[in-house]
């Protein structure tokens, strides 16, 4: 499972570093070349995508490099490809003569590690191995799939279907006498914040969670980090050089992190684990089915 760069049981580990230029740098970018280059006369009012297709050719190509250099590659907060990203809009910015600054800050970060999925038998024989990977990136060219701050972890279990993971979903588990407790839980994307979804399986005993992106679309990555943005290190102030802290051991900080692993998956994956469970495919809107033997077969995650 992948884990934050320094976690609860790793305390001393140091922070990465995160160069970061004004949260508005690429939208203002993008504005003034834009504003740049629109023809006079136009109207404030008028159409977005016809006001860009009456820009000038020049200011056209312009804005398709930009775009092309701030997209060419994955920038993940504190690697290389974020710093690449900072200093080509920082330059951008001086050559239309404004002045700018950059700024250092040191927030706690969550990178992916290493992350395996495999179907079991009863007697844990192996059935399978699932990927973990971007189904439209075979060649691993973007940020492979993650929660970024899920605990580290393993989990061998039975799987579960839980649909979306509401509250009702769950509910309509316990009146078929369906417990997630010791159980992996395996839903679709679709229902509020991913943290909830993990936090709402962790209240009723799950093991582990894998979240499916839809049939129609990619694995969605994203933080589970519980109780809004920012720095959980740093709630309220900046995360700069030499700020104040709180430790890992801190309340605060403990109640933000989710309390079991989770992992996005594709629907292709997801879809593996529930035909082994007895279903035909992957649910759109699944209801729990009592025919449905929603344990029927054992996943290991780590």
């Amino acid at each position: 499972m992948p884990h934050p760069s320094s976690s609860p049981s790793s305390p001393r580990q140091p922070l990465r570093l995160a160069r970061v230029l004004l949260p508005f740098g690429l939208l203002l970018l993008v504005s003034l070349l834009v504003l740049h280059g629109r023809p006079p006369g136009a109207r404030s009012g008028a159409d977005p995508a016809a006001l860009f297709l009456s820009l000038s050719p020049g200011a056209n190509a312009s804005i398709a490099a930009d775009l092309r250099a701030l997209t060419a590659g994955p920038h993940l907060a504190g690697t290389p490809g974020a710093a690449g990203v900072t200093a080509h809009v920082h330059a951008r910015f001086r050559v239309a003569g404004l002045r700018t600054l950059t700024r250092e800050y040191a927030p706690l970060l969550s990178y992916r590690a290493h992350a395996s999925l495999a179907l079991l038998a009863a007697d844990r024989s192996l059935l399978a191995r699932l990927s973990t990977d971007e189904p439209a990136d075979p060649d691993r060219r973007v940020v492979r799939p993650y929660h970024a701050y899920s605990p580290s972890g393993a989990a061998v279990a039975e799987a579960v279907f839980v649909n979306l993971c509401r509250e009702e979903d769950l509910a309509a588990l316990d009146r078929l006498g369906v417990s997630l407790r010791g159980r992996i839980a395996v839903t679709v994307r679709g229902c509020g914040y991913r943290g909830g979804v993990v936090a709402r399986a962790a209240g009723k005993g799950a093991v582990a969670v894998l979240i499916a992106g839809h049939a129609d679309g990619g694995v969605e990555r994203g933080a589970v980090l519980l109780g809004g943005p920012g720095d959980p290190l740093t709630p309220g102030w900046a995360a700069a050089d030499g700020a104040e802290r709180l430790g890992f051991d801190h309340e605060a900080v403990r109640r933000r992190f989710p309390t079991i692993p989770s992992m996005p998956v594709s629907a292709d994956t997801a879809a593996a684990i529930v035909r082994s469970l007895g279903g035909l495919a992957l649910p759109r809107a699944g209801r729990p089915s009592a025919r449905s033997p929603y344990a029927a077969s054992r996943v290991a995650t780590g």
